[in-house]
């Protein structure tokens, strides 16, 4: 016998605007603002959330972002670097800036080299395990 009414919530697949209000959330909106911007009601965005691919779509929308944020910082590196070094540089900096600036600019230059020799580490790493994966005896990588 087929079930008579309305499904559960949780049987159904996440609504146009409550997608759309997950998406909002991830840029950073409250969860009453995304509600009032798609024209749902707080409680009903509240009763959505318990949703079985409500967190997964979240989480989605946040990697994206990320990533388009990520490729925006990257495409603008070389700019924003030459921008720190000229204000390191600058005599008519004030002092702290040129301070912070110059800071900043080795911080920068030594997280590249930590993670650097992090991924030698990691490549000399999977190449152990492959090979011990394999049977072969291989060099034991002191970490």
């Amino acid at each position: 016998m087929a079930k008579v009414g309305k499904p559960r919530r949780e049987d159904m697949e996440l609504p146009p605007k409550v997608r759309q209000a997950i998406l909002l959330r991830s840029q950073g909106l409250s969860w009453i603002q995304c509600a009032e911007n798609v024209g749902v009601t707080p409680n009903n965005l509240r009763a959505w959330r318990k949703h079985p691919d409500f967190e997964a779509f979240l989480s989605e929308a946040i990697k994206e972002n990320l990533a388009e944020a990520h490729t925006l910082f990257s495409d603008a590196a070389p700019k924003l670097a030459a921008r720190l070094i000229q204000l390191g540089l600058d005599p008519k900096v004030k002092p702290y800036a040129q301070i912070q600036a110059i800071a900043e600019s080795f911080r920068i230059l030594q997280q590249g080299v930590i993670e650097r020799e992090n991924r030698e580490q990691l490549k000399k790493i999977r190449t152990a395990l492959e090979a011990l994966e394999g049977g072969a005896t291989h060099e034991v990588i002191d970490v």
